[in-house]
């Protein structure tokens, strides 16, 4: 299972605490059931795709349009007038963007899904970034160099007694825009799908050094198991690796099925996790059992069989939610696939029942 960074738009994995590209710890599942959001800021500012949102370059570039004639008309004698023109041009834009939008295809599901930030963030992103067809970031020179021509033309409009601010600010808008526009062509001609910056920062080497101790597996067992547990190692090894197998046909068989973010899909997908979580750890303690026991207990013994049984019926619903994928052809059939995943889920909760 895999989440998402939320801030290089990088996958990792799900044990992982922090970013091994980028160091960050703030992350979004990759699974998580999408609902809609019909707030203001997401319809003035995204494309909805799907319940999905991906910041609108043609919605963002209308409201700075509206804004900067806003401004001027905020510092003109004749303010109805310019707030006329304020109203037209941004609409003219977002016309014009969103005509640019329906022609061109729609966007990589990586890149859908690595949106959605917050306005903040994914304005940093639309200002300073390339995304690349995986999803990930790319520091964009050419959109820096182009705001570093806005500052020096309008820190020199700035010296420009005739000129006010809202005209101070066009004149630097005319020597950024075709700046931006140049570079753009340059960037797509040179580096049509550029890496993420952060992925090859020097920093990834000692991650993938602490990587191993974020998230100790059962095969850490060094120590030498005692006789009367061997059996019970075994038989725990032979289970876990039955969900291994059983877990990766029910991934690939849920997607290939259906397609996500559909509810069903998230449904089934969501019970397959949620049985790897109960069964990671039922075996980790097991295992950890094993380990630390230096003579036989009876009682140990009990819980170790009491787990192993967990543990095979976990791989038995699993085996069971293959077969009814296998034998439902289509949506009309999905009630058995999902009175197994009830199953499933009722055996999770008698599990965590039985832990507290």
């Amino acid at each position: 299972m895999s989440k998402i960074c939320t801030n290089c738009g990088r996958k990792v994995q799900d044990e992982d605490n922090f970013c091994p590209y980028c160091r960050s710890k703030s992350f979004r599942n990759q699974n998580e059931i999408v609902t809609v959001d019909n707030s203001v800021v997401h319809r003035l500012f995204y494309w909805n795709y799907g319940g999905k949102y991906v910041l609108s370059k043609s919605k963002v570039a209308a409201i700075i349009v509206f804004l900067i004639f806003s401004l001027g008309a905020l510092l003109s004698n004749a303010p109805g007038g310019i707030l006329f023109f304020a109203v037209v041009f941004a609409l003219l834009t977002y016309v014009l963007g969103f005509a640019f939008h329906q022609m061109i295809k729609k966007p990589s599901q990586p890149k859908i899904d690595n949106n959605d930030f917050g306005l903040g963030q994914d304005l940093i992103h639309f200002l300073f970034f390339w995304q690349n067809n995986d999803g990930g970031y790319a520091l964009s020179k050419t959109k820096i160099i182009s705001h570093l021509i806005f500052l020096l033309f309008f820190a020199y409009a700035l010296t420009l007694p005739e000129l006010v601010l809202f005209t101070q600010i066009l004149f630097a808008l005319v020597f950024e825009t075709p700046a931006f526009f140049i570079g753009y062509g340059i960037h797509k001609i040179v580096n049509p799908n550029p890496q993420p910056t952060k992925q090859i920062q020097p920093k990834r080497e000692p991650v993938k050094i602490e990587t191993p101790n974020i998230k100790p597996q059962p095969q850490i067992i060094r120590k030498q198991v005692i006789d009367e547990y061997r059996d019970y190692k075994r038989r725990l090894d032979e289970e876990s690796q039955r969900f291994r197998a059983k877990e990766k046909s029910a991934r690939d068989m849920i997607e290939k099925r259906f397609e996500p973010p559909q509810l069903t899909y998230t449904r089934f997908i969501g019970g397959v996790d949620r049985s790897k979580e109960i069964f990671e750890k039922q075996s980790k303690t097991a295992y950890t059992m094993i380990e630390l026991a230096d003579e036989y207990s009876p009682r140990i013994a009990e819980e170790l069989e009491a787990k192993i049984v967990i543990l095979d019926s976990i791989n038995d619903r699993l085996e069971d939610l293959i077969n009814e994928l296998l034998l439902s052809e289509d949506a009309s059939q999905n009630g058995d696939v999902e009175n197994v995943i009830s199953q499933m889920d009722e055996l999770i909760r008698s599990v965590k029942d039985y832990d507290q």
